[in-house]
């Protein structure tokens, strides 16, 4: 099945986060914004991609490559760090994305935590298990610990490229215990046992979903198809980083980098690094 939440004609900041969609999101775990960013964004967007990996081949970054001479490369990490960083993608962040992160996130104030890219292709397939990222899914306190962390954080995939239904999830599944039959699919790793009410997103360039990181998820690509999807998560500003998002800090401090972002941008990378501690914060620890 496929999964829609709105269709608009509207395009940019103009396509607000409605009341509606606000308990949509909450009480089912993702949304859809249809058209959210006009053509000439995703063409920026692109852009930037198109010149990292220039770079990349120039040697003077290092990225995953699948395969050079179709310029297909692999999940690249860490976009805001100063070697990655474009301000295509930065001026995405402060001009369009923002408003919506202020609703998605409880309180409004927005702390960065990761700015990715989900790739792709040249025919190698990629078939991921089904899982929550951050819950003990089965565990005797998963509902609680989904709970608690209700509201705090949101993620969001945004493709560059068309027909991107690489995403699969299960709505409304973010705040209650595993039941016995999704287990059983995520221990598959063949990926072959049925999820439950598993919807696939289908994504054209502009749109946009939003989604809880505890919905059971998976990425499915089998035959390797091109993707260049925009993958990043933002926490409520008062969270502590957490181990799995240690390791950008001593980047991001680098000698003038901040001081080239736009003012949100840099606000939310900011309340990142003042968050940040020596000793890792485990997420089960909150």
């Amino acid at each position: 099945a496929t999964v829609s939440r709105r269709d608009s004609s509207a395009h940019g900041p103009s396509v607000p986060i409605t009341h509606v969609d606000l308990e949509f999101y909450q009480n089912e775990g993702y949304l859809i914004v249809r058209e959210a960013f006009t053509p000439n964004r995703i063409s920026a967007l692109a852009a930037a991609v198109e010149r990292i990996m220039d770079r990349a081949i120039a040697g003077e970054v290092e990225i995953g490559w699948i395969d050079r001479a179709q310029r297909a490369i692999g999940r690249t990490g860490h976009l805001l760090n100063p070697d990655l960083y474009d301000p295509a993608f930065a001026e995405w962040l402060d001009q369009d994305l923002a408003p919506h992160l202020h609703h998605l996130v409880a309180g409004g104030k927005v702390r960065h935590s990761l700015f990715n890219m989900l790739a792709g292709g040249a025919g190698q397939e990629y078939k991921q298990r089904w899982h929550r990222d951050l819950g003990r899914a089965g565990g005797d306190d998963e509902g609680a610990f989904l709970q608690r962390h209700h509201g705090k954080l949101v993620q969001f995939n945004a493709p560059l490229q068309p027909g991107d239904h690489y995403l699969q999830i299960v709505p409304n599944s973010h705040l209650r215990a595993s039941t016995a039959a999704e287990l059983e699919a995520a221990a598959d790793k063949s990926g072959a046992t049925g999820m439950p009410g598993a919807l696939i997103v289908m994504l054209e360039p502009g749109d946009i979903v939003y989604y809880n990181a505890n919905l059971w998820h998976r990425g499915w690509n089998p035959t390797g198809r091109k993707r260049w999807t925009m993958h990043a998560a933002f926490w409520t500003a008062d969270y502590p980083v957490m181990k799995h998002e240690h390791g950008q800090r001593a980047a991001l401090l680098t000698a003038g980098h901040m001081d080239r972002m736009p003012p949100i941008t840099r606000q939310y990378v900011q309340r990142y690094l003042d968050q940040y501690t020596d000793d890792a914060v485990e997420i089960f620890d909150l």
